[in-house]
């Protein structure tokens, strides 16, 4: 864009409204740009018998300005080594990580100062001081100003609700406001980049839906954020893709609106029965069934796109009288939740 048409832009606009449309611009001009990423990083512990234990192995990942990643995966697959390597708090065994082209451990002290960073809810307040104490610290640490500082709290307070809070001692809080006043005081500084791992552990309905909301926010500001979450509901409507861990390696990178163009499309036949008919076809079919409830006389099976549903309800019609029958589509939960229990 030409300098003139970017001042007849913002001409007769107010400050804050200029650094807006600037952000805006700037962000419209990033979007595509690579930010984040991992090439062939492996990460190896030495066990107690001196095996080499492999958590990562071989991640290779290019996470754009601006996107919203969604990392899942079990326990033990390598979610929170591979943010803390990201982080700069270890070191990658093989490979690299770079933010910005820079180097993550060795430039961790520089790229510090645009990360946001909550870690399994491992507090970083000091319990004695009371919440607007431990945030003037953060304030000291990031050198906000204070009407920076100001601004980014009520901002920050008008989602996650806590200012009632600021004169508590923090050792006196409950866990989920602990966990409120955490998620500020990282986010105090404005970062550009957030990892965030399991952060609505603890939370109510009404503080979870309070940070999704403010994560949406952040997200439209041009944030680049990695979210761990199990709460898969969650990331199908926010994020723009799922990477999916197992055994320290992607086993899927997408968009999660679309994991079921790689499991297969499917759908769920559920069917509920008054009484069995002939025993043993009934017990060949409870083989094929992907979930059954004895005491509610329910079964349920899950249909593969191009399978021939007609024929297994002529066996369930022959090995039980039949009281209802209906089809599902398999939801984008179900899915990946599918291949998370496969990483187990």
């Amino acid at each position: 864009m030409a300098f003139q048409e970017t001042v007849s832009i913002l001409s007769g606009q107010s400050e804050i409204e200029v650094k807006e449309r600037i952000k805006a611009l700037l962000f419209v001009k990033q979007r595509g740009e690579s930010m984040i990423q991992f090439e062939h990083v492996v990460k190896e512990y030495t066990g107690k018998e001196k095996n080499k234990i492999r958590i990562l192995d071989g991640i290779s990942l290019t996470v754009e300005k601006g996107e919203m990643i969604a990392l899942l995966g079990a326990n033990g697959s390598g979610k929170s080594t591979l943010v803390k390597c990201l982080c700069g708090v270890i070191r990658p065994s093989e490979g690299k990580i770079t933010v910005d082209g820079q180097d993550t451990f060795q430039k961790r002290k520089q790229l510090v100062k645009n990360m946001g960073v909550i870690f399994n809810q491992k507090p970083s307040f000091i319990v004695d001081l009371s919440v607007s104490d431990n945030l003037k610290f953060f304030q000291a640490i990031y050198g906000i100003s204070q009407g920076d500082f100001q601004r980014n709290l009520a901002f920050l307070d008008g989602y996650l609700h806590i200012a009632g809070l600021l004169e508590k001692p923090y050792r006196k809080l409950s866990f989920g406001e602990r966990v409120k006043c955490e998620l500020v005081s990282i986010l105090l500084h404005e970062p550009q980049y957030i990892y965030m791992d399991e952060p609505t552990i603890g939370l109510d309905y009404n503080a979870k839906k309070g940070l999704y909301d403010l994560i949406a926010e952040l997200k439209g500001q041009g944030r680049t954020i990695l979210i761990i979450t199990h709460e898969v509901d969650y990331i199908e409507g926010v994020c723009d893709r799922a990477v999916i861990l197992r055994g320290g390696r992607v086993c899927y990178d997408g968009n999660p609106r679309t994991v079921t163009d790689k499991v297969g499309k499917s759908q769920k036949m559920i069917v509920k029965y008054e009484a069995v008919l002939h025993g043993d076809k009934a017990g060949k079919l409870l083989e094929k069934a992907s979930s059954v409830k004895a005491e509610e006389k329910e079964l349920e099976f899950t249909i593969q796109e191009g399978e021939d549903s007609g024929r297994l309800i002529a066996e369930l019609a022959e090995a039980y009288r039949i009281q209802s029958l209906n089809m599902e589509h398999v939801s984008v939960r179900e899915v990946l939740e599918d291949v998370l229990k496969e990483t187990v």
